[in-house]
């Protein structure tokens, strides 16, 4: 009773750890989904801040040049090609004089888009010979051209508008160019500092607000995925060791080579979804087998060529299951495929390299490792040295040579951590490091 009552409490100290496992792995996605969603909401608001400064500043800008230009329009009435000497000098002097005042450069164009007159400021040649380089789009009537330039550490701001004399009719255009002051520049880097900062510690606080609420709502979701899990879990299990009883093997291997797979795709970097499917192929890999007759499978000797034909179709048989259900679909890969050979000597289809799936690459390692390296009825364990020689050896012909690289060098401590370990710790183990690739609960 005593020795019952301990194996309840260890069974029920494993579910609880699975379960946390899950519920960790399920808060740090939320947490995760809030920091980015915080983080993207920062970038958003605060380039739309700036994009309304700017266009603020713009906008001060182009009413300076209307009414600029709209003290040259007064000088005259008809293009600006047909100027005559006075109206000439008066839109010089004026045009001199905006330079003077707010302006960088001021140039004239006719309708012909010629320049006529042009005012520079003492220095500023090179500032005009440098934005020359950059032509602009003549506005249409009604409309204006602007475009900002940085250059030598300031930011110039060229203005084109129309220009239109008396009765509004069209006489050419007005082009200034405008340096952004360091004023102004202050200005506006505190403004945008100012409301970010501010928008920043609301968007904080209210992330911060949201997590309890979200961890509520999640709470029964946390739940159901936590019991999906365990659920799907022991269907794959299940079926595995279905498999195994039959052909008196072992539950402890599918827990064994699952794992040995798990990590060396861990190893590689595989993404999640493939090392979904790497799992259900590890638990199910023999699924087909279920559909081989008893004499066939269960047979002591050495089986015939005719026999070994049918016991080859357990592969299709496998994938025949799979296809019923599109949640272990995914273990395809390492079901049809495992018993491929790198060389091509393999089954069913004879494939080559890499033209074998990578989960079945890598669970035939970690297949064969086991197998080696247990104890069955009909052979010794061979030592891990011995069974990772033969891995090497076996390199290039039956196994992926970079993977095996990989694996030998992983292996040995692997095998010292399960060979240790009962075997409901190790389910409880493997329960806690996959839920990591299962669990994909989203805010």
């Amino acid at each position: 009773m005593s020795g019952s009552g301990t194996q309840i409490a260890a069974d029920d100290k494993a579910d609880s750890l699975a379960a946390l496992a899950t519920s960790k792995s399920i808060h740090q996605k939320i947490l995760i989904r809030l920091f980015w969603g915080w983080l993207l909401l920062c970038v958003v608001i605060g380039g739309a801040v700036f994009w309304l400064e700017v266009n603020r500043f713009q906008q001060f800008v182009h009413e300076l040049a209307l009414k600029e230009s709209a003290l040259l329009s007064s000088q005259f009435s008809s293009d600006l090609q047909e100027r005559d000497n006075f109206t000439e000098q008066s839109l010089t002097d004026l045009a001199q004089q905006l330079v003077d005042q707010h302006f960088l450069i001021v140039e004239l164009y006719d309708l012909n888009k010629q320049l006529r007159i042009e005012a520079i400021r003492s220095g500023e040649e090179a500032t005009e010979r440098w934005i020359d380089r950059y032509r602009h789009q003549f506005p249409r009537q009604g409309e204006f051209f602007r475009e900002f330039h940085f250059t030598d550490g300031r930011l110039l701001l060229v203005m084109l508008v129309p220009l239109t004399g008396g009765g509004n009719i069209p006489v050419g255009y007005f082009e200034g160019i405008y340096q952004v002051d360091q004023r102004t520049m202050d200005s506006i880097k505190y403004e945008l500092l100012r409301t970010l900062f501010f928008v920043t510690i609301s968007i904080t606080f209210t992330t911060i607000l949201m997590y309890p609420v979200i961890l509520v709502l999640n709470r029964g979701l946390i739940r159901l995925s936590d019991d999906l899990l365990k659920g799907n879990l022991e269907l794959m299990n299940v079926l595995g060791c279905a498999i195994a009883e039959r052909d008196a093997d072992t539950n402890s291997h599918n827990y064994r080579v699952t794992c040995y797979a798990l990590r060396l795709g861990e190893a590689i970097a595989l993404p999640h979804a493939a090392m979904r499917n790497l799992i259900m192929g590890a638990f199910l890999h023999d699924v087909g087998k279920i559909g081989i007759r008893d004499p066939i499978l269960l047979k002591p000797g050495k089986l015939t060529p005719q026999e070994y034909e049918i016991m080859k179709t357990h592969i299709s048989l496998g994938v025949d299951i799979l296809n019923q259900s599109s949640w272990i679909s995914g273990a395809r890969d390492v079901v049809k495929s495992h018993h491929e050979k790198y060389d091509g000597s393999g089954y069913l289809q004879g494939l080559k390299g890499e033209a074998i799936p990578l989960n079945a690459r890598i669970f035939a390692i970690a297949d064969v490792f086991d197998a080696l390296t247990s104890r069955r009825p009909y052979k010794t364990p061979w030592p891990v040295e011995q069974a990772i020689h033969f891995l090497v050896q076996k390199s290039s012909q039956h196994f992926d040579p970079g993977l095996v690289d990989i694996f030998v060098v992983i292996a040995p401590a692997i095998y010292d951590e399960l060979h240790s370990m009962p075997e409901k710790q190790m389910v409880s183990m493997l329960q806690q490091r996959i839920a990591r690739h299962f669990v994909t609960i989203v805010t």
